[in-house]
């Protein structure tokens, strides 16, 4: 089927945009994109000139997006690339290269964090010791310190990570099965504080879909990681995915229903108290944080294993 000329220009279009009703070719789809970052950026005062600013990069397709579009527009602020290496063999050596050639083709410095060095576990090694956790439960709780870490250690503003509409949504849905009403009222898909002591949590692509996202890394010619994390399956946001895709197929527009109906809960004069881990020092609503919760439950289970091999 041969689709209608491009509505912004007239040019012939590739692709159409199911939930605004626009036939885009490929220059407007680009700057569609380009657009609509800058808009959330700008609008939520996500980045103010000449502040330091860290990107998580995985190497995936969003991240190596979103690096792009930062070091283009941003020339006025010093941006930094971090990689998380969470220790899966196989998957993570791929993204740790193409972040690592996509920094230096930018011209941007490139830092990587390790779990094991942070945490003294790879996301391998706690496959026989998570228990009750999924690999991505675990995986989420490190990453988000580990990009703390880097951020306050790198003397950052800002940090950016590349959530899209469709992460953004997970989240709000793993939320309301796990009844945390309170972190609905407190979560912001814009501009998150981070645990890092107030540094500012970004995500200039919480408006746009997953799937131009990577029409948009193809468009360009990047080179992003195609391995798939072999854990993946074990969290429930892959069937949140799948279920929330399933209803934008026939609902054109309905994942932006829901965004603007999730954000009506956040209220910013909602505060959530809280105090020091009293282990760690960082930020945690109880006298262990999360992070250190997370891993005395590990190391038990750790110690159990060993007695029972002994």
């Amino acid at each position: 089927m041969q689709l209608k000329p491009c509505t912004k220009c007239g040019r012939p279009s590739f692709y159409y945009r199911a939930y605004s009703g626009e036939y885009l070719c490929k220059g407007c789809f680009v700057t569609s994109i380009y657009d609509i970052t800058l808009e959330s950026i700008r609008k939520n005062e996500m980045i103010k000139y000449g502040e330091k600013v860290v990107v998580g990069v995985s190497g995936g397709k969003d991240s190596v997006s979103l690096l792009y579009i930062l070091a283009k527009f941003f020339k006025g602020n010093e941006i930094i690339a971090v990689t998380v290496d969470e220790g899966i063999r196989g998957y993570r050596e791929e993204g740790i290269d193409i972040a690592s050639k996509v920094a230096s083709q930018l011209n941007v410095k490139h830092v990587i964090y390790s779990y094991k060095n942070l945490f003294s576990y790879t996301i391998d090694e706690i496959q026989d010791y998570k228990g009750k956790y999924s690999s991505c439960t675990v995986c989420g709780i490190f990453r988000r310190r580990a990009l703390d870490i880097a951020a306050r250690e790198l003397g950052a503003q800002v940090l950016a990570t590349a959530h899209n509409i469709d992460d953004v949504l997970q989240s709000y849905f793993i939320l309301l099965t796990n009844g945390d009403t309170e972190r609905l009222k407190s979560f912001n898909p814009a501009v998150e504080r981070s645990e890092a002591f107030g540094i500012r949590k970004v995500h200039p692509f919480f408006r746009i879909y997953e799937k131009e996202l990577a029409m948009f890394a193809m468009l360009k010619g990047f080179d992003f990681q195609t391995v798939t994390c072999p854990y993946m399956q074990q969290g429930i946001r892959s069937e949140i995915r799948d279920f929330l895709n399933k209803l934008e197929e026939r609902h054109p527009g309905i994942k932006y229903q829901l965004l603007d109906t999730f954000m009506q809960f956040y209220s910013k004069e909602h505060k959530v108290e809280g105090q020091y881990c009293k282990r760690c020092g960082w930020p945690s609503k109880n006298e262990l944080c999360q992070v250190c919760k997370t891993i005395d439950y590990l190391n038990s289970n750790r110690h159990k294993a060993d007695e029972q091999r002994q």
